[in-house]
């Protein structure tokens, strides 16, 4: 409380100096080297805030911010390739869209969501760099097994196809109700199994991460990447 005139202009100088030197040293990002970064920063806010406001339970919040941590541990896994991640996008569009049509229209559905997830598959295979160790860290299947997991879709169309010789548009489209079922089985086999096979090697509180963690990817995939792509594309 004894500071004076003089102390305070000389601490103020101090204060603006270092600040300069942060910033050409790169503390801080312009908005050039991150767009929207005052956009982020109030969501941000917003979200502190509401957290503040309204206490989510420890038990609660230690699984969401698990689930929060294996997207990102996910993402800087196999998801850095510009392409890859606008593949994402459109697959996980898609995907939202698929989630509400299947109450009343199966078919559809799994016929739109299989094209996504060849979309999304292919981003992976093809254009990210082999990360199979990295993956191998994470709870859900790695490239190889959801390369494994595409061709299974392919294998039971060409089985239907075979066994009923539908070698026309007519007769495929009258079984396109039993081999949309069989893919809807296939489905529930491949998710219901890592369910299980979590649950035996680790716990089902880990199960249920990865769980939880598939089925909001497509909505948070959304919200990483469609602030990002168009500005790093």
């Amino acid at each position: 409380m004894d500071f004076t005139a003089e102390d305070y202009e000389d601490l103020q100088g101090k204060l603006l100096n270092a600040a300069h030197k942060m910033k050409s040293d790169g503390w801080w990002l312009t908005t050039a080297e991150y767009p929207g970064r005052e956009k982020t920063m109030r969501a941000r806010l917003v979200r502190e805030m509401f957290g503040s406001l309204v206490q989510m339970p420890k038990p609660l919040k230690s699984f969401y911010m698990e689930v929060m941590q294996r997207k990102e541990d996910d993402h800087h896994a196999s998801h850095n390739n510009r392409v890859n991640q606008f593949f994402h996008l459109l697959s996980s569009s898609v995907f939202i869209y698929c989630y509400i049509l299947a109450f009343s229209d199966l078919t559809t559905a799994m016929c739109l969501g299989l094209a996504a997830l060849f979309v999304r598959q292919f981003g992976h295979a093809i254009l990210e760099p082999p990360c199979h160790d990295k993956e191998k860290l994470l709870l859900g299947y790695n490239t190889r097994n959801k390369t494994l997991i595409v061709l299974g879709y392919l294998l039971l169309l060409l089985i239907s196809i075979t066994e009923a010789q539908a070698w026309s548009w007519e007769i495929f489209g009258s079984m396109i109700g039993a081999i949309v079922l069989n893919w809807f089985l296939w489905t529930v086999l491949v998710v219901l199994g890592r369910v299980i096979y979590l649950v035996w090697k680790h716990d089902l509180r880990m199960s249920m991460i990865w769980f939880v963690k598939l089925i909001t990817d497509p909505v948070t995939d959304i919200f990483a990447y469609f602030p990002r792509w168009p500005q790093r594309a």
